[in-house]
């Protein structure tokens, strides 16, 4: 999915662009929301890394923390 298809689905939608067939406004409207619960679910596992990698920075600060303190 791309922005441009995202894009080009909102114009479908836009002012004076009536559907004849209120079929082709509903499958419109499905692909429309199939695209941006592809894109929510894509950026909820691109959270999902991001909050790993920073729960094991901070594993790494308070190992670092622990050395330096009981190695003084």
């Amino acid at each position: 999915m791309s922005d441009k298809e995202i894009k080009e689905l909102k114009t479908m939608f836009a002012d004076g662009s009536g559907f004849g067939d209120p079929d082709a406004r509903r499958n419109a409207e499905l692909r429309l929301q199939t695209l941006l619960v592809e894109r929510q679910d894509r950026t909820a596992s691109q959270l999902n890394r991001l909050t790993l990698l920073l729960v094991l920075a901070a594993f790494l600060n308070a190992l670092l923390l622990a050395i330096q303190i009981f190695t003084k």
